[in-house]
């Protein structure tokens, strides 16, 4: 996993409906990459659960991006959100 957060650098990683063990282990990844030199500063997260929590949004949204980047926590239905998301990055890159 922490050679995968080591290539983020450009790229967007999703935490979804992960709101306990993914968060923590996602920014212990991030942390341990930076402290070996990586450079991983800009990239985008997203949180996305049904209800906001609180782990995720400082651990996937507002910590790994305080220094470059952009993080996002969008609160639906992952039946509705994930679609909707793959129909923007397919209309976007198209």
């Amino acid at each position: 996993f922490a050679s995968a957060v080591a290539t983020l650098e450009g790229g967007v990683y999703l935490n979804v409906g992960s709101a306990v063990i993914l968060p923590e282990v996602f920014l212990k990844a991030l942390t341990l990459v930076r402290n070996l030199g990586h450079q991983v500063e800009n990239f985008t997260t997203v949180n996305m659960d049904f209800i906001r929590h609180y782990r995720p949004v400082t651990n996937v949204v507002n910590r790994p991006t305080f220094g470059g980047g952009k993080g996002f926590s969008l609160v639906g239905h992952h039946e509705i959100m994930l679609p909707l998301i793959a129909a923007g990055v397919i209309e976007q890159t198209g």
